[in-house]
């Protein structure tokens, strides 16, 4: 009885401390693939529970992850996902982990230069997006320190650090809760802010010059 006992035990870290970096890596690789599936709630939630289990390793290994897409410039020509999804899905889990240790790579996505939008509109709201998703990490996690950085830092994440920091306890803002059942009744809606002709004199429809005919042999 003494030695099943032990067995018992013994058993959940004997196969954590078998599961290396490469185990590590293949169980992270999983879970990213399962946050790209429909229906999978219980397989994704068993996989998070399997994740958080294996404690500080695999922080070292989503971050290793992220940093592996980050270098991916491009899809590969047999993938189907995008470096920008990928990278989007790494920072979610970071933030699903509950270790107050991601709170540093969150805010470091976060705090990052986006780029120009001017040049690539994919890569800046590829980019803009994992940055509200770290947000939301660090709302998770309580890092209201790094929030309040963010808020102050101004930008595109002024308005949703601002949100977060509202659902923490801290106001910095005009920000005001909002019960969507009364919301549509009591808001108010000036019909010029959505009819671009409101006020303007009747015009002629211009006709269109671009051909939109399928090509036929």
């Amino acid at each position: 009885m003494l030695l099943v006992a032990a067995i018992a035990i013994g058993g959940p870290a004997a196969a954590q401390e078998r599961c290396d970096s490469a185990c590590l890596q293949d169980k992270v690789d999983r879970h990213l693939l399962l946050m790209g599936e429909f229906d999978n709630e219980e397989a994704l939630t068993a996989s998070l529970r399997d994740l958080i289990a294996s404690g500080a390793p695999v922080l070292r290994t989503v971050e290793e992850t992220y940093a592996v897409w980050s270098r991916v410039e491009a899809t590969e020509p047999d993938g189907s996902a995008r470096p920008g999804e990928m990278r989007w899905r790494v920072v979610y889990l970071l933030g699903s982990l509950g270790m107050r240790d991601a709170v540093r790579p969150l805010y470091e996505i976060a705090k990052a230069e986006l780029p120009d939008p001017r040049l690539d509109e994919q890569a800046f709201a590829d980019e803009l997006r994992i940055q509200l998703r770290a947000v939301a990490g660090l709302e998770s996690l309580g890092a209201i320190d790094e929030l309040r950085d963010l808020y102050r830092a101004g930008g595109l994440l002024r308005n949703a650090t601002a949100a977060s920091l509202f659902v923490l306890g801290e106001n910095v803002g005009d920000v005001r809760r909002i019960d969507a059942r009364t919301a549509l009744a009591e808001e108010r809606i000036e019909p010029t802010n959505f009819n671009p002709d409101a006020g303007r004199p009747a015009h002629l429809e211009m006709p269109r010059t671009d051909d939109v005919t399928p090509p036929r042999n």
